[in-house]
C-alpha cells in the first residue's frame, strides 16, 4: 500500500497536522498572551478601582481636615481677638499702675512735706511752749513783784499819811 496517494495523503495529512500544531501552538499562546493581557487589564481595573476608593477616602479626609482647618482658623481668630483684648487690658492696667505709682510718689512727695511741716510746727509749738512757760513765770514773778509793790505803796502812803499827821500835828502843835 505504498501506494502513492497514500503516500501523499499521509503527507497532507502530516503537513496537515504539522500546521494544526503550529496553530494549536501559536493559539495557545495568543492564548497565554491573551490571559496575561486580562490579567494585566484586570489588575489595572483593580489598581484602578482601588485608587478610586482611595481617592475618595481622601477626598473625605481632605474634606475633613478642610472643615477642621476651617473650624482651627476660626477658633485662632478668637484666640488672636482675645489676645489682641488682653494686651490691650495690660497696656490699660500698666497705664493705671503708672498713673497709680505718680499718684504714690505725689503723696509721698506730699506727706514728705507735710512730714516737715508738722515738724517745722512742732518745733514752734514746742519754742512757743517754752517762752510760754518762760513768760508765765516771768508774768507770775512780775504779778508778785507788782503786789509787794501796792503792797508797800500802801505801806508807804499809810506811813507817808501817817507822818503827814505826825507833821501836821507838830506843825500844829506849835501853833497851840
Amino acid at each position: 500500500m505504498s501506494d502513492p496517494t497514500i503516500d501523499r495523503l499521509q503527507r497532507i495529512q502530516s503537513e496537515l497536522q504539522q500546521v494544526l500544531d503550529e496553530r494549536l501552538t501559536e493559539l495557545s499562546r495568543a492564548m497565554q498572551q491573551s490571559e496575561a493581557a486580562t490579567r494585566r487589564i484586570v489588575s489595572a481595573e483593580l489598581e484602578l478601582e482601588r485608587h478610586r476608593g482611595t481617592t475618595e477616602q481622601l477626598d473625605g479626609e481632605a474634606a475633613q481636615l478642610q472643615a477642621e482647618l476651617d473650624a482651627a482658623r476660626e477658633r485662632s481668630a478668637g484666640v488672636r481677638e482675645r489676645h489682641a483684648a488682653l494686651l490691650a487690658e495690660r497696656e490699660r492696667g500698666r497705664a493705671d499702675a503708672a498713673r497709680v505709682e505718680a499718684e504714690v510718689r505725689e503723696a509721698g512727695a506730699e506727706v514728705e512735706t507735710t512730714r516737715q511741716r508738722v515738724e517745722a510746727l512742732e518745733h514752734e509749738a514746742e519754742a512757743l511752749r517754752t517762752e510760754n512757760a518762760s513768760l508765765k513765770t516771768k508774768l507770775k514773778t512780775l504779778e508778785e513783784n507788782v503786789t509787794r509793790m501796792r503792797k508797800l505803796k500802801q505801806e508807804l502812803m499809810s506811813s507817808i499819811s501817817g507822818l503827814t499827821q505826825e507833821m501836821t500835828g507838830l506843825a500844829g502843835g506849835g501853833n497851840e
